[in-house]
């Protein structure tokens, strides 16, 4: 059945992207009502077009592929964020605007599954779609996906931010003070743009990562590995908190899973520390992850940032790895989960140790989307070193378009 002509509409018209320049311009505090209505006026009109394109690209999948229950999932998801937001009049006052905005913000929370929903469609219809399409789509999904979150995120991080500067003012205003008395050069009224942070802390979102994902592992295998941060710790970096955390998370439970599957196999008696170095460079912070959990082996190497791909995925494989597989131990550790179980407990960065091969093409795509990248480097039967570059959002990518 063809998409109604409201989706057909929308989507035949192009995108109007928008610059890291352009969502960094509020940054001069305090916001204004013109502020709000003018990101407001930008994220209503260009949200649904991008949201008619997705459903129109589920119209062209295979019909097999397309009914997959997992999939038509997605497309109703998609479908009905369109519906939602696409029934707003057009906006030019803060009432509706707000009313937009708390929309916009459930239907960003209805779409955080979408990933690993569409993982296990994907799975199921691997013989029903060539690798390459499937990958293709797979890739510009995600990529729309992070647009969508992006543009939605941060206008609403704005309106929320721009409510609290006017909660802040009328309190200084009955008090009589000034509105940044006690403020810090450091708070969030300076360091924070939206869902931008202009000062983020490398080495202090290392820690954090670690800790949690530490916390899993010990979770999952009733072991961890300890970490250290070192190299250029006081440095910082413009960049989105939450795609920082979903990236780094990715690539610690790969070291530390890998490094407890290699002692258990080689009967270590304890795991060597995760090193994690950060870098200065020019409008760049690199991250280099090492572990030594065993190395990837050349055979997987080729497979590793293959979507729906990975070695939990097969009993046969005698092979340690360390950064995108793991260890035949580690799949008898996991045997007991079902797959949904294990796609559930995906949804975020809290998920499990191991996963269903979309970590790490997931992780290099998200370092991609504002100029960094992610790569690997394996000593086989030792460990590997992960490199991740990340190009700062302010100055460096300022022309970058979303």
């Amino acid at each position: 059945m063809p998409p109604p002509p409201a989706f057909t509409r929308y989507a035949s018209q192009k995108i109007n992207p928008v610059s890291i320049g352009q969502l960094l311009k509020y940054r001069r505090q305090p916001l204004s009502k013109e502020n709000i209505l003018d990101s407001i006026s930008y994220t209503q009109a260009e949200l649904p077009v991008r949201l008619a394109k997705r459903v129109i690209s589920f119209h062209r999948l295979p019909f097999i592929v397309g009914t997959n229950p997992h999939i038509a999932r997605v497309y109703n998801q998609y479908y009905e964020a369109f519906d939602r937001l696409h029934a707003f009049a057009p906006i030019n006052d803060l009432e509706p605007e707000w009313d937009f905005t708390r929309a916009l913000e459930r239907q960003t929370q209805i779409l955080a599954d979408v990933i690993p929903t569409i993982a296990q469609g994907f799975l199921e219809c691997q013989l029903y779609m060539p690798r390459e399409e499937r990958t293709a789509f797979i890739n510009d999904l995600i990529r729309s996906r992070i647009g969508l979150r992006v543009i939605g995120e941060q206008h609403v991080a704005l309106s929320y931010q721009f409510r609290e500067e006017q909660r802040k003012a009328k309190l200084a205003q009955d008090s009589d003070q000034s509105v940044r008395t006690n403020t810090s050069p450091h708070s969030r009224e300076d360091v924070w743009v939206g869902a931008i942070h202009t000062r983020l802390l490398p080495a202090r979102m290392m820690e954090q990562c670690g800790q949690m994902v530490q916390s899993m592992c010990e979770m999952h295998y009733g072991t961890a590995p300890s970490y250290y941060v070192d190299g250029d710790v006081d440095e910082t970096i413009s960049y989105i908190p939450s795609h920082f955390e979903y990236i780094t998370c990715e690539l610690l439970k790969n070291a530390l899973r890998a490094t407890v599957d290699f002692s258990s196999s080689t009967n270590r008696s304890s795991h060597p520390p995760i090193q994690i170095t950060i870098t200065k460079g020019d409008g760049y912070v690199g991250v280099r992850i090492r572990d030594q959990g065993g190395g990837i082996s050349k055979e997987n190497m080729r497979n590793i940032f293959e979507y729906s791909w990975s070695s939990m995925q097969t009993d046969s494989s005698d092979e340690h790895s360390s950064a995108a597989g793991t260890s035949p131990t580690g799949s008898s550790m996991m045997a007991g989960m079902s797959m949904q179980t294990n796609l559930a407990l995906q949804q975020g960065v809290g998920g499990p140790i191991a996963g269903l091969g979309f970590g790490l093409p997931m992780a290099r795509l998200y370092a991609g989307y504002f100029g960094g990248s992610l790569d690997i480097v394996s000593m086989e039967g030792y460990g590997c070193d992960v490199f991740l570059k990340l190009r700062s959002i302010e100055g460096s990518v300022e022309d970058r378009q979303i």
